[in-house]
């Protein structure tokens, strides 16, 4: 497949979007380094057939109605569900994430799902913001707590898989996604 961005094109993307990745740090209590990992890990793998999806999902062609989008690569339901949970423990409002709504949003209802998704797609912060709500979700559902300075280096993978896969073991990915955490931390410790 055609790859959508070169390892040295996330990093500048990565490099770009900084201040703003460390304010979400900041923001929800989560590493920068994870953030950025799961980034990483994300862009590094978007090919053609995303944006292809993407497309097919902005003209409703064969009746597609999500696909994962953004740097993130995050579904519209999957949002939707990570904004609800923000939303839940009061780490932040629809207001906040500039979601119109005179109701809360429903995994269920195509219309919220597309707002989410629009939302996902053409804007590059709350992608990423609503993609730092669904890691919180993620830690949260395979730990119990949302705590990152207390997790063991598997609780790390496990959620780092959780962002990719709904499954109870760690997959390559996650394990990949570890290993350029502790890359970006090293990085973080010598600026």
């Amino acid at each position: 497949m055609i790859k959508m961005y070169t390892k040295e094109k996330t990093e500048e993307i990565l490099l770009n979007y900084k201040g703003w990745v460390d304010t979400l740090a900041e923001r929800y209590h989560i590493p920068a380094a994870f953030i950025k990992a799961i980034l990483y890990m994300e862009m590094t793998g978007m090919d053609i057939m995303d944006i292809a999806a993407d497309a097919a999902v902005s003209v409703n062609v064969f009746n597609k109605k999500d696909s994962s989008t953004g740097y993130a690569q995050i579904f519209g339901r999957v949002g939707l569900e990570a904004v609800n949970f923000a939303c839940d423990r009061g780490l932040t409002d629809y207001a906040k994430l500039r979601i119109e709504s005179d109701h809360r949003l429903s995994s269920k209802d195509p219309e919220d799902i597309r707002l989410v998704w629009k939302l996902l797609k053409d804007d590059p912060f709350m992608n990423m913001e609503i993609a730092v709500l669904n890691m919180l979700s993620c830690a949260e559902e395979k730990t119990g707590r949302i705590a990152f300075d207390s997790y063991t280096e598997d609780e790390m993978k496990l959620i780092m898989t959780r962002y990719n896969a709904d499954t109870d073991h760690i997959t390559q990915y996650g394990e990949d996604a570890y290993q350029n955490y502790l890359r970006y931390l090293e990085e973080e410790k010598e600026s």
